[in-house]
């Protein structure tokens, strides 16, 4: 619930205008838990203060998201933002442990987030193979073959992971990555699951009739409809996919 009140607990968001990208990891995070914040997309905002440290503080930033908390002080970088809000938001896995099975626990979720957002970064990579700054159309030939590898070997393996993570955690009776809870995993899964599908449907349709993949998608489907979740997927707050990390181009997707 993006909310622009004041208050002791308020948070602010800063990342890019017009897009979901990085920061959307923790927008999902704070809307699954109802908590407010005030959302800043606004790319000279960004500018402005990521390496000014009259601004942002010590010590400077070197890309957004961002995220002010309610100390005044910011941090940046999606996994440490999501570290640091999980056990704030209940997110963390956390629930009856404490001490150092705590501190394990919250390390297997940032683990989790980490490698979800490893595949992330590849999902801009296959359409940008050899530079960032360079345009797509420089790098089509190198793009269908960066795609191609990606939905042979990549998305299958990515999928694979997660499917043994949900068998093997006999706590979350294979609905929950850690625990018995959603954690900030399953959150950055099911957002990074739905980058995909828009940039690849014709693959990961297919690719959900694998039954061993079946959990994965399911993990999907449950985060997708909890209440908050759905209320701000219908909402003008959610940032349609587009010119950002995960793009769609006809001639990368395929069945195979």
């Amino acid at each position: 619930m993006s909310s622009k009140s004041s208050g002791q607990d308020q948070y602010r968001l800063i990342y890019w205008g017009g897009m979901p990208g990085r920061g959307e990891f923790a927008r999902l995070a704070f809307e699954y838990a109802g908590h407010p914040y005030e959302n800043i997309d606004n790319s000279k905002v960004v500018v402005g203060n990521m390496r000014n440290v009259l601004k942002s503080g010590f010590p400077p930033h070197f890309a957004p998201p961002m995220l002010q908390v309610p100390s005044g002080q910011m941090i940046s970088q999606t996994s440490n933002i999501l570290n640091y809000i999980a056990p704030k938001f209940d997110l963390a896995g956390t629930q009856g442990l404490s001490g150092e099975e705590a501190e394990v626990r919250r390390a297997h979720v940032n683990q989790l987030v980490l490698t979800v957002l490893d595949i992330n970064d590849e999902g801009h990579e296959i359409h940008h193979p050899v530079g960032a700054s360079l345009y797509y159309e420089d790098q089509v030939d190198e793009a269908k073959r960066r795609a191609e590898a990606a939905r042979k070997e990549r998305f299958p393996k990515f999928l694979e992971y997660f499917a043994s993570v949900l068998e093997s955690n006999e706590e979350g009776s294979g609905v929950y990555l850690i625990g018995n809870k959603t954690t900030t995993a399953d959150i950055a899964l099911f957002h990074v699951l739905t980058a995909m599908e828009y940039a690849f449907p014709r693959r990961v349709a297919t690719l959900k009739k694998v039954p061993k993949y079946k959990s994965v998608f399911k993990l999907k489907e449950r985060v997708e409809g909890s209440e908050n979740i759905a209320k701000y997927l219908a909402s003008e707050r959610r940032k349609p996919f587009g010119n950002g990390i995960w793009r769609y181009y006809p001639e990368l997707d395929g069945e195979e």
